[in-house]
């Protein structure tokens, strides 16, 4: 694959539009290319600009006294003495201008949520790269036990964590566990070698939805960061192999997990 097909698919590569084998593709030009890893890197932010923006811009919420007003007027124009056809014809004006509205403030609750996610995932590949790689946290990581005393009782049960088994890559070697903290926000930790590379498996507390099947999250450089959360927390899976990868292990650890986070 060529820099000019790949930065053609970027856009839909960012947003996991592409067929599993591209995706593969694409990720391998990028490790090997730092231009178009650049370009990559460069669309992200733009993306994630955007996105925070058109969370922010309150005027794109609908107001409620243009609500107001809308509800009134259809009120005065259905019992006008104007024709039904007429009537019908302004209603349906003014339902589209509702629908508007209101589409455009679910828009904005979607890209605020989208933001968040994103956020999430940034916290999460920067608490792989600096805890599991590079060793760079200002807080020293405590044990899961102590964790659990002082902060989550759950995090207690990620002790006795099993590797996943059974995927193509071959072995899981399960590495170390603790929990850390990063950018303000305390994890249960549990670090793996698969294919030959470390995979994080992060969990935290939190009510943001994504639902109970793992999906790929944006994030910034070439970490790849796959989710899925339960009733009162997140988990992440992070790692540096390709998308297909990285969900395939997430997939196969999200029954394990999950069970240690529902309620009995």
């Amino acid at each position: 694959m060529q820099c000019r097909d790949v930065r053609e698919l970027l856009d839909a590569f960012l947003v996991d539009q592409l067929l599993v084998e591209t995706t593969n593709d694409v990720v391998r030009h990028v490790e090997s290319c730092p231009a178009c890893r650049a370009e990559l890197e460069d669309r992200r932010a733009l993306r994630a600009r955007l996105q925070s923006a058109v969370a922010g811009a309150v005027t794109l919420a609908p107001r409620a006294e243009f609500l107001k007003d809308i509800q009134t007027r259809l009120h005065a124009e259905a019992t006008s003495g104007m024709t039904r056809r007429s009537w019908l014809r302004s209603w349906g004006a003014a339902a589209a201008a509702l629908f508007a509205v209101i589409s455009g403030g679910l828009f904005a609750r979607n890209a605020t949520h989208r933001s968040r996610l994103a956020a999430l995932a940034r916290t999460a590949a920067g608490d792989h790269q600096n805890c599991a790689i590079k060793f760079n946290l200002s807080e020293r990581p405590i044990t899961l036990e102590e964790a659990a005393r002082r902060y989550d009782p759950v995090f207690a049960s990620f002790t006795t964590l099993s590797a996943p088994v059974g995927l193509p890559k071959g072995v899981v070697e399960l590495l170390e566990r603790h929990s850390c903290v990063y950018d303000g926000r305390r994890f249960a930790h549990v670090v793996f070698r698969y294919g030959g590379r470390v995979v994080s498996l992060l969990v935290t507390g939190g009510t943001e939805s994504i639902g109970p099947r793992p999906e790929m999250l944006p994030s910034d450089g070439l970490l790849q960061v796959a989710s899925f959360s339960t009733a009162r927390h997140l988990v992440f899976v992070v790692s540096d192999l390709s998308a297909q990868d990285t969900t395939e292990f997430a997939q196969a650890i999200a029954g394990p997990v999950s069970r240690r986070l529902t309620p009995i």
